[in-house]
Formats: C-alpha cells, sequence, structure tokens
C-alpha cells in the first residue's frame, strides 16, 4: 500500500516538479549553485530531464525529484512523498501518522518575519562589545535564523534588547544551528554555544566556520551534522565555564561530550568565576583572547588517546607529556608554512598537515613614527634571496593594502583568506618586539644612512626601518665595483673642471647634512652642447642609473618637495632650466627646495599632516645663470635665491684622454656612467658612516681655510657661498681614495669655480646692488613718459604745473633747476617705489645702499620719504632720487 502511495505520487508529480520543488522551498536553478542537499557550492543544477524532476550534485549525487525531497528532509521515501502530495492537494489514501509539521510551514513562518526585519544595531549584542550583523525586528530584538544540515530552514531564534531568548513556534532545535562565519575552508569548525559566544570568536579566528548551536543541550547534535558534512575538518566547542563550586560544570560537561563523539577539541575559557569567551574578549581584549583560545585546546579524556595533561607557557601537550600539538607558523623549504598537528588513533604518532602561506617573513620589530604604530616585517625576495624590511603600518596589516604593499616588494604570499587572517595574527603576535626608529625619509638616521631604495650602510645606534620612497627608487642599483667607476668614469672626468666640480657636488651631499649644512645647490650654465647633460650623467652614476635618477625642472613644486623629501641628505641632478620650463614655477621651486621645509597641511582626519623637511644638495644645469633666466622671464630674483642655487659657468671640456674629440668624449662618459654606477656611492657613505666624526672635522678645517683667505670686506652671503665651496673642498679630500683625482688640481678646479661666481656676483651685498641697480634702470627708462615736469613757484614754495598733457601710470614729478650740481630731481611717488625699485627689500636697506651712492636726498634724517611738498595746495610726502654719475 505504502509502496503503490509513493509510486502514484511520484507519477503525478511527473511534469510539474518545477513548481512543487518551489511550493517546498527547494531551488530550481539551471546553472551551478549551492546543493539543497549537502551544502556543496557551485556543484548542483537542477536538469529535470523528461518532466522527472532530475538534478545532479557533484558531491552527493545525482536522483529524481521526489530523491530530492527526501535528502533535502532527511526522510524516507513515504514522508517525502506525503510532502509532496500535501504541495499538490492530491487526495491522502489513509490518514497520515502523527508527526512533526513539514518543515515547509516553519520555513514560511521564518520568511515571514525575516521580510519585516531590517538591518539595525542589537542593543544586546552592543552590550556584548559586538556589532551585529544579523536583521531586527521592530521592536529591537534580533532575528537569528536556524537551519538544519542541509541548509534548509527549521526555526528561528528572537533575542529580545533585555537578552531573553525564545524560540519562534514550530522551530526544531535539534541539531539546527546558525552559521555565524561561512570561512572559506572546512578546515576548521567551531561549535559555540550561543551567539554573542561564536561572534567574539569570529574576531580572533575569522578562518574557521564559526556556527551557534542556540544552548549547550544542543552541542552534541550540531558537532555530529558537522563532522557527517566536513568529514576531515578540526571540530573545536568553544565552551562556556559554567563553574560554580559545588555544582557540576555544565558547559564544559556539555562540550566535552560533544567533542569526544566527533574527535573534536575543546576551547575552555581559563577562569575562577562563570564566563564565556565574549566575557573572555571584553576583559582581556582581540589579542590576549586569540592567544588563550589557542592555548586552552584540549581533547577530553574517556576512550580518545589524546588529552590535556598540562598547560605550561602556552604549549599544548599529549597525553603521555611528549610533543606539543598546538598549530604553529614555521619556516621551511623557503616559505612559511601553517603546521597543523595530530596525534594518530591508530599508531599514537603525531602527523603533522604543513600549508604554504607565503615566502619567508617574520615580525623583527615594533616602531612609531610620532602618529602610526608599526610592525618591522623581515622577508626574502624570490630570486635574489635578498633580506628585505618593510615597516607595516598596524592599520593596513590584514587589509588589502596592506598585503599589496608587502607583495609589491617581490613577494609571494597566499591568496586564500582563511590564511591570511591567520597570518595576521602570527605577524601580530609573534615575532620580536624590539624597538625600531621608523622614517618616512632617506638619509642619516641612529648613525647610519638609509638609500632611498631601503638600503641601509653602516651600523645604526638602534634598528632603522624605512617606509618612504621615490619615484626614481628602482634608479638606486649598484652595477659594477667602485673600482671600475674610478677607472671608467672618474678617469674621463679628471682635467675637466666643470664634470669634476659637478662629481664633487654629488659627493658633498651626504657629507653636508652630517656636518649640520643645510640645502644648497649648483647651477652649471653654458649654451646647449657643451656638455652639461653628461656631466649631470656622470655625477648621478654615483649613486645609481643616471637615466632613472636624473630629475628636470619641468616639475611641479609639489613633486620636487617630495623627491627632495624622499631623497633626503642626499644628492638631486636637476637638468636644464630651458625655454619650455615656466619661470615663476622653477622660481617657486628653487625656493621650496632649498628652503628645506614644506608646506603645513591640514589632515582630513583632523589637525594637520606631518611636515615634510629635507636637506639636499643639488646639480643644476642650463643655457643662462639663474638671475639672467629670473629676469629675461620678467621676474625679480632675490639675493637668498642666487645664494642657494649659486650660478657657475661652465668650462668646456678641455681633455678627451686619448679619444678623438668632445663628442666621443661624452659618449664613453654616458656608457660607463650607465654600465658601472651605484657602488662608489654606498663606498663613500660607509666610509663617511665608519667615522663620522673625522668628516666633520675635514669640514670645519676646510672651512676655517676658506674663510681665513677671503677678502675683509666680502659680504656675508659671498662667505656663505664660500663655505659651500670649502664642503667640495673638503668632499674632493676625503673622496680621493674613490676619485683617484690630484688633490692639488681638483682644489684648483674649485677655487676657479667660486672665483667666476664672485665676479659675477660681486664682493659687496647684493640686494643694495639690486636696489641701486633697479633704480639707475628706472630712472633711465621711465623718466621722458611716467615723471610730471614741474618747477616752483614763486609764493610759498608750492609747485607750478608747466605741462598741460596727461601722464598715464604716473611714476612722481620731474623737478628741474633747484640744485648747485645741476642734477634733476626724481620725486617718487611712495607706493612705486616700494613695488618697482625696491621689489621687497627692506625701506631701511633699500635706503642705505641708495644713500651710500649718492642717488637718496634725505630731508628729514630716519625717513626714506623724507620730503614733503605742495603739489597744487596738497602736502605729499616724496622719496627723492637724483640720476648722478655711476
Amino acid at each position: 500500500m505504502q509502496n503503490d502511495f509513493v509510486s502514484d505520487v511520484r507519477s503525478k508529480a511527473n511534469g510539474y516538479w518545477p513548481s512543487i520543488l518551489e511550493r517546498l522551498a527547494i531551488p530550481t536553478n539551471r546553472g551551478e549553485g549551492p546543493c539543497p542537499a549537502c551544502g556543496g557550492k557551485t556543484r548542483y543544477r537542477f536538469d529535470n530531464k523528461d518532466n522527472r524532476g532530475t538534478y545532479f550534485c557533484s558531491h552527493c549525487g545525482a536522483g529524481t525529484g521526489l530523491d530530492l525531497v527526501m535528502k533535502v528532509n532527511q526522510c524516507g521515501a513515504r514522508e517525502a512523498a506525503e510532502l509532496v502530495a500535501e504541495a499538490m492537494a492530491l487526495p491522502m489514501p489513509e490518514p497520515k501518522p502523527a508527526r512533526e509539521k513539514p518543515q515547509t510551514d516553519i520555513a514560511g513562518k521564518v520568511a515571514a518575519l525575516a521580510a519585516k526585519a531590517s538591518p539595525g544595531q542589537s542593543a544586546y549584542l552592543g552590550s556584548k562589545g559586538l556589532q551585529c550583523p544579523f536583521p531586527m525586528l521592530s521592536d529591537g530584538s534580533l532575528l537569528l535564523v536556524l537551519k538544519n544540515g542541509a541548509g534548509a530552514t527549521t526555526g528561528a531564534q528572537v533575542i529580545k534588547p533585555d537578552g531573553s531568548k525564545r524560540l519562534v513556534a514550530g522551530t526544531v532545535k535539534k541539531g539546527s544551528f546558525c552559521v555565524v562565519n561561512s570561512g572559506e575552508t572546512p578546515e576548521t569548525v567551531i561549535i559555540a554555544e550561543g551567539l554573542a559566544t561564536a561572534l567574539s570568536v569570529q574576531q580572533f579566528r575569522p578562518d574557521a566556520i564559526i556556527i551557534a548551536a542556540i544552548d549547550a543541550g544542543n552541542l552534541l547534535p550540531v558537532a555530529q551534522v558537522m563532522r557527517q558534512r566536513y568529514p576531515d575538518a578540526q571540530i573545536i566547542i568553544a565552551a562556556d565555564n559554567d563553574i560554580k563550586p559545588g555544582e557540576p560544570n555544565t558547559g564544559k560537561s556539555a562540550a566535552e561530550k560533544a567533542a569526544k563523539a566527533v574527535s573534536g577539541r575543546v576551547a575552555l575559557p581559563q577562569s575562577e568565576e562563570k564566563a564565556d569567551w565574549n566575557d573572555f574578549h571584553q576583559q582581556h581584549g582581540p589579542e590576549a583572547a586569540a592567544a588563550a583560545f589557542n592555548d586552552s585546546l584540549y581533547q577530553p579524556g574517556g576512550n580518545m588517546p589524546v588529552q590535556l595533561k598540562a598547560i605550561e607557557g602556552g604549549k599544548q601537550t599529549a597525553s603521555d607529556g611528549g610533543e606539543d600539538l598546538k598549530p604553529y607558523f614555521d619556516k621551511r623549504k623557503g616559505g612559511l608554512y601553517y603546521i597543523e598537528r595530530k596525534q594518530n588513533q591508530d599508531t599514537g604518532a603525531v602527523d603533522e598537515r604543513e600549508t604554504w602561506v607565503s615566502d619567508e617573513m617574520e615580525t623583527v620589530g615594533i616602531g612609531s613614527d610620532g602618529k602610526d604604530g608599526y610592525i618591522v616585517i623581515r622577508m626574502r625576495q624570490e630570486g635574489t634571496g635578498t633580506l628585505l624590511y618593510e615597516a607595516m603600518p598596524r592599520r593596513e596589516l590584514g587589509s588589502p593594502q596592506g598585503w599589496g604593499r608587502l607583495r609589491s616588494r617581490g613577494v609571494n604570499i597566499t591568496a586564500r583568506r582563511a590564511h591570511l587572517d591567520l597570518l595576521t595574527n602570527h605577524l601580530q603576535l609573534h615575532g620580536d618586539r624590539e624597538q625600531w626608529t621608523i622614517t618616512h625619509t632617506a638619509g642619516w638616521h641612529e648613525g647610519a644612512y638609509v638609500m632611498p631604495d631601503g638600503h641601509i650602510i653602516g651600523k645604526p645606534e638602534r634598528p632603522v626601518a624605512f617606509c618612504g620612497g621615490t619615484s626614481a627608487v628602482t634608479g638606486y642599483v649598484v652595477r659594477g665595483t667602485a673600482a671600475e667607476w674610478r677607472s671608467n668614469v672618474a678617469s674621463l672626468m679628471r682635467g675637466n673642471k666643470s664634470m669634476v666640480l659637478g662629481a664633487l657636488v654629488a659627493f658633498a651631499a651626504p657629507l653636508n647634512s652630517l656636518a649640520g649644512g643645510s640645502c644648497f645647490g649648483i647651477h652649471l650654465f653654458a649654451q646647449s652642447s657643451a656638455g652639461k647633460t653628461t656631466t649631470v650623467e656622470a655625477a648621478s652614476s654615483i649613486y645609481g642609473v643616471p637615466d632613472e635618477l636624473k630629475l628636470t625642472w619641468d616639475a611641479t613644486k609639489y613633486g620636487l618637495t617630495i623627491e627632495a623629501a624622499s631623497r633626503n641628505d642626499g644628492f638631486m641632478p636637476i637638468d636644464e632650466i630651458g625655454q619650455g620650463n615656466n619661470a615663476k614655477d622653477v622660481a617657486g621651486s628653487a625656493y621650496s627646495l632649498f628652503n628645506g621645509t614644506g608646506r603645513i597641511q591640514g589632515h582630513k582626519d583632523g589637525g594637520n599632516r606631518a611636515v615634510l623637511r629635507w636637506a639636499i644638495v643639488a646639480l643644476s644645469t642650463g643655457e643662462e645663470d639663474f638671475e639672467t633666466y629670473l629676469l629675461r622671464n620678467g621676474l625679480t630674483p632675490k639675493a637668498g635665491q642666487l645664494v642657494r642655487l649659486v650660478s657657475v659657468p661652465f668650462s668646456d671640456t678641455t681633455e678627451f684622454h686619448d679619444l678623438d674629440d668632445g663628442d666621443q668624449h661624452s659618449r664613453a662618459i654616458k656608457r660607463a656612467s650607465s654600465k658601472y654606477c651605484g657602488a662608489v656611492g654606498r663606498e663613500w657613505i660607509a666610509m663617511l658612516a665608519a667615522d663620522r666624526e673625522s668628516a666633520c672635522q675635514k669640514v670645519s678645517e676646510r672651512e676655517n681655510a676658506w674663510l681665513s683667505n677671503l677678502p675683509e670686506d666680502l659680504s656675508p652671503q659671498a662667505k656663505r657661498v664660500a663655505i659651500r665651496f670649502a664642503l667640495l673642498d673638503a668632499a674632493a679630500e676625503l673622496s680621493m681614495p674613490l676619485t683617484g683625482w690630484s688633490l692639488e688640481e681638483t682644489r684648483a678646479h674649485i677655487k676657479s669655480s667660486f672665483d667666476e661666481w664672485l665676479d659675477n656676483y660681486g664682493t659687496g651685498n647684493r640686494e643694495k646692488y639690486q636696489v641701486v641697480s633697479r633704480a639707475r634702470d628706472f630712472i633711465q627708462r621711465y623718466a621722458l613718459n611716467r615723471f610730471q615736469p614741474y618747477t616752483f613757484g614763486k609764493r610759498n614754495g608750492d609747485m607750478d604745473n608747466l605741462s598741460a598733457s596727461r601722464i598715464t601710470n604716473l611714476a612722481g614729478y620731474l623737478v628741474s633747476g633747484r640744485r648747485e650740481d645741476g642734477c634733476n630731481e626724481y620725486h617718487i611717488i611712495p607706493s612705486v617705489f616700494e613695488s618697482e625699485i625696491l621689489c621687497g627689500i627692506q625701506k631701511k636697506l633699500g635706503a642705505e645702499a641708495l644713500e651710500e651712492v649718492g642717488m637718496l636726498v634725505r630731508r628729514e634724517p630716519g625717513r626714506i620719504d623724507g620730503k614733503t611738498i605742495s603739489v597744487n595746495g596738497s602736502q605729499q610726502r616724496f622719496i627723492v632720487l637724483i640720476d648722478g654719475e655711476d
């Protein structure tokens, strides 16, 4: 009778299976998707061959529609047929035996509740220090949907804001659970009693599948479902410690019973009072909770061969007190592996399963840059075997940005999320905790020198980690040796004044900062094809590949300052101030570059960003000196700019060293500079780092020698430039073993270059010279078209206008015939005088300069606008200049 009923239902259902299964809440997707029976992902499809409701799952097999209903509901053919008959409204041949309501009833009820729910924050979870990942009902209650092992909805739990809990009527609790974290791989399954415990465990074990079993009595049925579903997984019961003197520990007992049934483990919070893992998490924080969770793992006794014998120093041992069974990371086979250990139940031996996670990497230190905390990671780069150090901001650890940062250094790291989370915890909780100096700039730190590529030269007093960078980082490479550079590059530069000077500028860069110097640059100027670019490339080869390190003035001010900060205490080659550059941008860039300090900028999160600071020495080139370049483009050069970027005429190449002409000589240097580069700069810095005190003494010695030989009336500005050349002198002497140049010849080149600069700049105060020059030029240029002619009248000394024409852009008044020397007086409007003659120079300094050369007429002591004149009855003050002899 039963077989007839089943066959009859099966026959009548053919042709209607899609609608039948839809009513039974079983998916009928034609494409691949999750299997409703076994839960396998992308393994199931409903193909409905011959209208028999057929399906296929690569994990749990194939069958007809009735077979699918049996698997999903975990029932026999009779019960499955009754479900189908009920969905089709077929008459029953006999009364149905007493049984639970079909799961479709409770599934529909739960679906209706879920439709009314919306995202929100649970007051209950908030009190537990947790965020709410589940929907909320209108009264603030939390809705927790429950599933069985086949993925079917079996009911729901409602948790009110005060923490009280109830099951929705009709819920089948036994073996049902709520998935809190699906994980990516079924390698570890963690089962907790309640939701809060499960959510806390998720924060420090995000790699695992984590489920909530509702209560202690349901731990065993749920653990059995998980073992059937994941036969090879490690199952851990996150137990509640219900310790109470004189009473049974319900949470511990239920957890051990469930773990023993499925060969699993128990993680029990170590506490003298009642506590679960959420309590422990709130009290001690995630890192301590993660460590305690792993340390507390044990397998219950009974018939199982492994049990916790002792917990000492975080070690989990076998029952005989032997080997540690706790999972750990280990460096093996050139990489970092995650090792899981398990005692074989048959042999008693400890089996290991190793999973590759990354190339070799470990935490070797911690530090701070004053704002963010960092951990320092040491890695071994694939291919080269080079040890790399990366200062990783803690906020980036475990994020895609952080993993991308490490991979960009040439290190392989797994893409599996579960193992990335384990690696994150490993790097945070293990390794050396030595304090490191964290810096975003290259240069001298803790007595050692950090190259812009992160390479550290010398022995720092405290470990240093560099977390900055430059767009030219790929150019800081080593090709050949320092001896080969000397034989092939320095030898071709010898005897050529400007080439030697350019190389000494490069050598002087790290020495300048070591001796406490400020930013400056040497600007070599001459007409095109004079060898300036070749000189820049040869100088750049001291530290790396010329084409990669060389910059251009055709850049933004901010871009150049960023490069300066990343090349701090180093050399900046900047080629060609040319016709294509914007003179205003170049002037601003030069001022900012040699000022050594970046702009103060606000941070989007509040406060200000860290101010960039640097000290660099630059080698610049152009077809004209810096002052002429600015003047030609309508800009007024500042004296400070001219002594920071010192313009020196470029001397043509005269020594070709057995080559036919300058063209062959230039090409030879270019080839050699690219072939032999980087090594000599590193050796030079190593020499300085090895004896910093002697290097600084040499600089001081040469500065004193230069200053003692200068004229007494030399301006402070010129003396400041002389100190720059004294630094080049010291660099020449100290670098002799690397260059092979004669010190006498090199010093002659330096002295000659300084004398050429001094002849052009002058020995006096440059700002005074500029004021006088501009005043003379102004009078000569505008005497006839911007000055209104006046003569003094006969009454009261007033001036009478003798010109009927109107003057546009009036600069002042021309007064003739009043002086015994016959000179004209130019009564200049004060605002015109300040904007067009002083051009930003202080009034007092400008007045002194004009008075010294006899151009300024002072009628009132202490005032530059010292003459009051009545013009057409109105009292006005003017600056009075006369145009005397040069």
